[in-house]
């Protein structure tokens, strides 16, 4: 089995027993954390006049940041639905097969 396949198959068993969810939610919470002191750099930069590269720079990680704590959010939202159309047999035996 080609290794893309496996790494699929292995992100699918993981998130069928939950500990990719589990896993995925801290994350999340660690990303609103880093993202609200980054916009709190961001302000204080602004506040305290610093150089405006250094504003966009830290602006444009802070966007970052969001946009990825949202997709996850979304990824961990859509898992329930998204798994009713996996064979999740099949991912355990294929799982079972390649290790």
């Amino acid at each position: 089995m080609d290794t893309p396949r496996k790494q699929l198959l292995k992100r699918w068993r993981s998130l069928q027993d939950g500990s990719a969810l589990v896993r995925a939610a801290k994350l999340a919470r660690l990303l609103w954390v880093a993202g609200l002191l980054l916009a709190l750099l961001v302000a204080c930069a602004v506040t305290y006049r610093l150089n405006p590269i250094l504003i966009a720079a830290i602006s444009a990680v802070t966007g970052w940041v969001v946009a990825e704590r949202n997709a996850l959010r979304l990824r961990i939202s859509q898992w329930p639905i998204f798994s009713e159309y996996i064979d999740g047999d099949r991912v355990r035996q294929d799982c079972g097969d390649s290790a």
